[in-house]
Parts: C-alpha cells; sequence; structure tokens
C-alpha cells in the first residue's frame, strides 16, 4: 500500500514538472575555472535540449581559449528569463575569488535573479550575500 501510495505521488510530481517546463528545450550556462576561481562565464538560451545548450556554452568558452569548463545552472525552459551574476570576494584563507550565479525563470527576472543567487551560493561555498553581487546580464529570451 505505502509502495503504491510513493509510486502515484512520484507520478504526480513528474506530470507537475513536465506541465511546467518544455521537455524539448534547454538553456545553460557554462563556467571556466582554474584552482577554484571563475575566469569566464557563457550561457546559451533556447536551444532544443539542455546538452545541446551545454555543448554550445563549452564550445564557445573553448573558442576563447579555455580548457577547464564546467556546467552550472541550467533549465529545460526555451523562452523566459536569464540572470547572471558575478561577485568577487575574500576567501575566509584570504584569496580573492571571482564566482558567478546563473537562473533561469520563465516567469519573471526576479525569479530568475533568485535562482542565480542560489546557483552562487551552491558553487560557491565561501561566498556570503554581505559580499554582495551585481547583475552581468539579464535577459528575456
Amino acid at each position: 500500500m505505502a509502495k503504491t501510495f510513493a509510486l502515484a505521488l512520484l507520478a504526480t510530481v513528474q506530470t507537475a514538472l513536465a506541465q511546467e517546463s518544455d521537455p524539448m528545450g534547454g538553456s545553460a550556462c557554462v563556467v571556466a575555472k582554474q584552482l577554484g576561481d571563475s575566469l569566464a562565464i557563457e550561457w546559451a538560451v533556447g536551444r532544443p535540449t539542455v546538452s545541446k545548450a551545454i555543448a554550445d556554452a563549452k564550445r564557445a568558452l573553448a573558442a576563447r581559449g579555455f580548457e577547464h569548463v564546467f556546467p552550472q545552472g541550467n533549465s529545460p525552459i526555451t523562452h523566459g528569463w536569464l540572470v547572471v551574476v558575478k561577485t568577487k570576494y575574500q576567501t575566509y584563507t584570504g584569496r580573492t575569488r571571482t564566482s558567478y550565479g546563473c537562473g533561469f525563470s520563465p516567469q519573471s527576472a526576479i525569479g530568475a535573479e533568485e535562482l542565480a543567487i542560489n546557483d552562487l551560493r551552491t558553487y560557491s561555498w565561501g561566498w556570503k550575500p554581505s559580499h554582495g553581487y551585481n547583475q552581468v546580464q539579464v535577459e528575456r529570451f
């Protein structure tokens, strides 16, 4: 009985998620890094799939000469808002770090900015909101 309930709940959640996003689309941000410091960011929006968006952003960074690139934020949406944020801060050990955050929202730039800040926090453990950030890009796609 419990297993049946769990499977029904999982199916309901998957259906709700599928209805909220376009399963045939994708957008992504990829960051070039070296020794824990973010050097550059590229994004690709409105691609046929998330993996295509990641590949396009990686290719753009490689064309700029970056070798160590890592996918960071992504979303299965083809239309919406993109916000990219950037911060420079001092780590606990005194090192200066640059970090990026990337967010996508089908509803608003404010929602995308909130997701970009969460992305920044996820990939930059030493960053605190008191360090602040700047918007690098706000784009409707």
